[in-house]
């Protein structure tokens, strides 16, 4: 199944420091004496040229371990299922508790198919991914321009600037300095602008996405380094979201409205008559698409998708955490991972 798509969601977003960030680049100044002792991650860029940025694989890394954190929160008492709602993917050990590894687990016990896989995979890494399962989440790499912008001139007015921040190790003994003076290279205004694509996803996940970006943004989940010494803070701005269906040549068909609807994988799979080989959580109602978003594909291309804004996004996060919270009071399904 995972061969086809049946819906997408796309999120494009804005990051912006808080305060000083530090996303490490592992490039200490050594002879080089234009290099401060810990720089700020670079590449070059097609338009930008040699630039800072935040790595795709650093924001998703902070989505993905605050989303386990939550699960473990929400569902201790569910560590000694087979999975967990959400297992520890640092371990290798495919036994019940705290140390289970879903891609471990499914390595050992030779497990072929996707279905099967995803099946015996925990909540978290059926989001994303592991090392048997592919990601149904994807991120960009954010970088210091808009990409809704389209005028040349204002690509290249979206800045970061970088400054110097000056820092010492403390002798816990002696109150001495131990190690230092030593100085980092920190971002401290402009944004990184970047997009993510959910493929094949279930309500809940959209859910759990809302509470984790909700947290990033307002401070509660800081990124990068030195984060327990105030650095890391974000902000988050949503710029555009939009809900698509791949392969779709009118908004109507059958008993889906594609324009006016957001709908769960579950839906297009018949769950509810016993076809069930990916362990999708059951969804009878869609959501319904917020007032006012923009049909920007019609299907005369084979695609229905429709684009939100401002005050639309937020009114789907709220739509979709209730989800995420009946699949938690739920999980594990009857009869699930029985096989």
């Amino acid at each position: 199944m995972h061969k086809r798509r049946f819906n997408e969601f796309t999120l494009t977003f804005a990051l912006r420091p808080q305060g000083p960030l530090l996303i490490k680049s592992g490039q200490e100044s050594g002879a080089d004496p234009t290099l401060l002792d810990m720089n700020f991650v670079r590449t070059d860029h097609a338009q930008l040229g040699k630039t800072v940025f935040l790595p795709g694989s650093s924001l998703k890394g902070t989505m993905r371990s605050y989303a386990e954190k939550i699960a473990r929160t929400l569902a201790a008492e569910y560590e000694n299922q087979l999975p967990p709602l959400s297992c520890n993917p640092l371990t290798r050990s495919d036994k019940p508790g705290d140390q289970y590894n879903c891609g471990y687990a499914a390595e050992q016990k030779k497990l072929e198919g996707g279905a099967k896989v995803h099946k015996h995979a925990c909540p978290i890494c059926r989001t994303f991914g592991n090392t048997t399962l592919a990601a149904h989440l994807r991120l960009a790499d954010a970088y210091p321009q808009n990409p809704l912008l389209t005028e040349d001139a204002d690509l290249f007015h979206q800045t970061n600037h970088t400054s110097p921040r000056d820092g010492v190790a403390i002798d816990r003994i002696s109150g001495s300095v131990a190690h230092g003076p030593f100085t980092l290279e920190v971002v401290t205004q402009g944004a990184f602008y970047t997009s993510f694509t959910l493929h094949n996803f279930q309500l809940w996940q959209l859910g759990l996405l809302a509470i984790v970006l909700r947290d990033i943004g307002q401070g509660r989940v800081p990124m990068g380094f030195a984060k327990s010494r105030g650095l890391g803070r974000m902000e988050i701005e949503y710029l555009a979201a939009e809900i698509s269906y791949p392969a779709r040549f009118s908004s109507q068909e059958g008993a889906f409205d594609f324009a006016a609807n957001v709908y769960d994988v579950s839906q297009f799979m018949n769950v509810k008559a016993g076809n069930n080989p990916y362990d999708y959580f059951p969804v009878e109602e869609a959501i319904g698409m917020p007032a006012g978003g923009e049909l920007v594909e019609d299907g005369s291309y084979g695609r229905i998708a429709t684009r939100l804004a401002g005050e639309q996004i937020d009114q789907l996060w709220r739509a979709a955490v209730p989800y995420w919270a009946d699949f938690v009071q739920n999980w594990p399904q009857e009869a699930t991972h029985a096989s």
